[in-house]
């Protein structure tokens, strides 16, 4: 027993379609259809009907009997337009580049002024030394313990 993959399935299924599709699309071979495909290499149907001519034939003329000058100078003036616009989407798009980076800093400059607007500076490391603490009293140091203990069961 073979397991089911997805990758199998989908290949299942696509050769169901494409022999469905040869069915669908097979002419009985006649000369006509024979002649056709010795015109048309590509030999595509489309909807039961041979194409007749080849889809990649200009049926527009062009216009070969321009100056060479004036062709040259549409080269160049088509040239010149294409530089224009790319250079015009590259400043815009530094432009756009600076005003974000900008706005990015005015917001990280005004969070961090906010934060240390609220942010409450204490220095009781230089209060509470180990050298100051050894000259006060006992009874002033218990106090203090239990009045932090207090503060930190709150």
């Amino acid at each position: 027993m073979q397991k089911i993959s997805p990758l199998r399935a989908g290949l299942d299924a696509f050769n169901r379609f494409k022999a469905s599709r040869l069915q669908n699309t097979k002419t009985p071979k006649t000369e006509n259809n024979a002649a056709q495909n010795s015109t048309n290499p590509f030999g595509i149907t489309f909807k039961g009907t041979m194409i007749q001519m080849d889809v990649f034939d200009s049926s527009t003329k062009k216009e070969s009997a321009k100056n060479p000058i004036q062709q040259g100078l549409d080269s160049v003036n088509k040239f010149v337009a294409s530089a224009r616009a790319a250079t015009m989407n590259k400043f815009e798009s530094i432009k756009q580049g600076a005003i974000s980076f900008g706005n990015k800093i005015k917001e990280n400059v005004t969070n961090t002024y906010k934060k240390l607007a609220t942010t409450e500076v204490n220095l009781d490391f230089l209060r509470n030394s180990p050298s100051r603490l050894q000259k006060r009293p006992v009874s002033e140091l218990e106090e203090m313990f239990k009045s932090e203990v207090n503060g930190l069961e709150a």
